[in-house]
């Protein structure tokens, strides 16, 4: 028996299923780039869209900072319950919802005759698509891709990039010729698209790749198991008959119907076994609370770093967003431009927003970058920037720190969701992302309207951009402290590794 138990180990190939790192995640890629050109687009179109609309129904900034936060609130609080959809349902189901709910948006936006019109449509059931689509391309797309990750993320948000580029000049075009009402319906028909692209998504069970890999077996791991599996199984066995003393004086053997059960038990450690047969299972005693305390994975909140990861990525997402509704404004009413300059500068935003989209991936993979540490470089530049072109009115000065802050802007888009996901395990990636959109529909509505409001009460663009801004310095004085003490951290833990050694 001793001999038999020296530790012998050998190695032997097993099948492993792993995510394909491409294949059919290139279309998947494609599909969710088509959404987001006709769909993601409308999110810095609404100001050129909307903005005369709201004029005519006697709303300024703060009107405009109402249906605007009300879209971003709407969108990242369906976050949560994107997630718990894609769990019961796939990526596909809740990305084709999304894309005909935003559909039925823009269509009815173009019959609004007051704000709450607007609020209805523009602001609930484009939110609740938008939001629908973001969370579940995001889960697809992360199930295809492990190693190439922040570049697949890069390339499937490009196509808001596009749509960004193209998409102003057509909603002038179809501004001038049709009428407000005519570019939603036609607008609206467009969005169509997003339904025949997010149909690409498919499982990534079809598509798993099968490689094969060297295990090392340790055989006296498997000897002593085996070993106390049958010793386990002799005892129960001898126990399953119990001797009874018969009237004649002999000994006969009886069923012991206890060790019936746990002989079974030893083949299903998960059934209760009784004699009818019947089995009642420990979670049907959850209560439903409890259900949906796991079906939201709420548990990630008791994390602290996580907490400050979504809040910070919030804050990030929020000044973008309202400085996306603020440009169009600013270039008109502050630097004198025109509807075509406008266009023009917005186009040369989106221009580099799609270079920085498809170029900064590739320098993070090859630097080896976390997408933490990304986002507060990228903050930085952004700040830098914004704070510049507030004081600029020569156009072409003007396009120029556009392009640099489509740039920036790409990739803290980009790395907001990934490093959201790096905090959490893979099964948990849908409840992350939405428990992220939903810090940032709690935060939006009352910093959107604190923006809009410092607009209006200093009629000053230079202290509204100046106030959003500020924005990201609170954002990085809540993360850099962390990421130096998360660094120390690991520095000490390799110093202690080193001196055990």
């Amino acid at each position: 028996m001793k001999n038999s138990l020296v530790s012998l180990t050998k190695t032997e190939k097993r099948v492993k299923l792993v995510p394909p790192d491409g294949g059919w995640g290139w279309m998947i890629l494609l599909g969710t780039g088509l959404s987001n050109i006709f769909n993601q687009s409308m999110l810095s179109l609404f100001s050129l869209l909307y903005g005369d609309a709201l004029e005519a129904m006697g709303h300024r900034t703060a009107g405009a900072a109402i249906v605007m936060n009300t879209m971003l609130c709407v969108s990242n609080c369906s976050g949560p319950f994107a997630g718990v959809l894609v769990k019961l349902t796939s990526p596909r189901f809740v990305c084709v919802t999304g894309s005909i709910i935003c559909t039925v948006g823009i269509f009815l936006s173009g019959f609004s005759t007051n704000i709450i019109h607007l609020v209805i449509t523009y602001g609930i059931l484009l939110g609740a698509g938008l939001g629908f689509i973001q969370n579940a391309s995001f889960v697809a797309i992360n199930s295809y891709f492990k190693l190439k990750k922040s570049i697949a993320v890069g390339i499937a948000m490009t196509g808001t990039g596009i749509g960004q580029t193209l998409m102003p000049h057509v909603v002038r075009y179809l501004l001038d010729s049709y009428g407000f009402r005519g570019a939603c319906l036609l607008l609206s028909a467009m969005s169509l698209h997003g339904i025949c692209g997010t149909l690409l998504i498919q499982p990534v069970e079809w598509h798993m790749k099968k490689i094969e890999e060297e295990v090392v077996v340790d055989e006296k791991v498997n000897l002593l198991e085996e070993s106390k599996k049958n010793d386990e199984l002799n005892n129960t066995a001898q126990r399953a008959t119990s001797p009874i003393v018969n009237d004649d004086g002999k000994q006969k053997l009886v069923p012991d119907f206890h060790s019936h059960r746990d002989l079974k038990s030893l083949g299903d450690s998960k059934s209760n076994g009784h004699l009818n047969g019947t089995s009642k299972s420990p979670q049907n005693t959850k209560s439903g609370l409890r259900k949906l305390y796991e079906l939201f994975d709420i548990s990630l909140l008791k994390n602290p770093r996580f907490l400050n990861v979504i809040i910070g990525t919030a804050l990030t997402s929020i000044s973008l967003q309202n400085f996306s509704m603020l440009y169009p404004l600013f270039l008109q009413n502050a630097a004198g431009m025109n509807k075509q300059e406008t266009a023009n500068c917005m186009s040369a935003v989106a221009f580099a927003d799609i270079i920085g989209r498809l170029s900064i991936p590739q320098l993070q993979a090859k630097f080896n970058i976390s997408a933490r540490m990304t986002l507060i470089i990228t903050c930085i530049w952004v700040f830098i920037v914004r704070q510049i072109l507030a004081y600029q009115t020569d156009i072409y000065v003007i396009l120029v720190l556009s392009s640099m802050y489509g740039i920036g802007r790409s990739m803290v888009i980009v790395a907001r969701n990934i490093t959201i996901s790096e905090q959490c395990q893979v099964e948990q990636v849908a409840s992350a992302v939405g428990l992220g959109m939903l810090s940032m529909g709690l935060l939006t509505p009352p910093i959107g309207y604190f923006l809009g409001w410092v607009r209006d009460f200093t009629e000053d663009y230079i202290a509204c951009i100046s106030a959003q801004n500020a924005i990201l310095i609170l954002f990085l004085i809540m993360w850099i402290p962390d990421m130096l003490h998360q660094y120390y951290q690991k520095k000490k833990e390799k110093v202690d590794e080193t001196e055990m050694t």
